[in-house]
């Protein structure tokens, strides 16, 4: 649909300035919890996902990343308490800020309910 000349504008794909990030619009990527994290490390399938999902100025939210091995609450979410854990993200954060996304990382412990020592 071309714009015309006093054509209604829709706040929602409207610019927004949220603290010191410049979004295009304002429609946000919230997070998903995938379980395809096997060992609570982010999987290279997950490049393609978030950066297939990234835009110029748009802001997308990373699922539910656990911050330590007791912080789980369902199998195979990523975490970002190891090295290795760390080392997978990195390609996904890059692939989505190729694209001119905005990337924030959803840190999650899940207290008395963690799956911690279960089998």
């Amino acid at each position: 649909m071309a714009a015309t000349a006093g054509a209604a504008t829709i706040p929602l794909l409207t610019p927004y300035k949220m603290g010191q990030f410049n979004l295009s619009h304002r429609i946000v990527l919230p997070p998903l919890t995938r379980n395809r994290s096997y060992n609570n490390v982010p999987q290279p399938h997950a490049i393609l996902y978030y950066s297939q999902r990234a835009t110029n100025g748009g802001l997308l939210i990373a699922e539910a990343t656990g911050v330590s091995d007791t912080a789980q609450g369902y199998p195979d979410t990523p975490g970002i308490w190891t090295k290795k854990q760390v080392e997978a993200w990195k390609p996904i954060v890059d692939a989505v800020h190729e694209n001119g996304g905005i990337f924030f990382c959803q840190i999650w412990h899940v207290g008395g309910v963690s799956t911690f020592g279960m089998t």
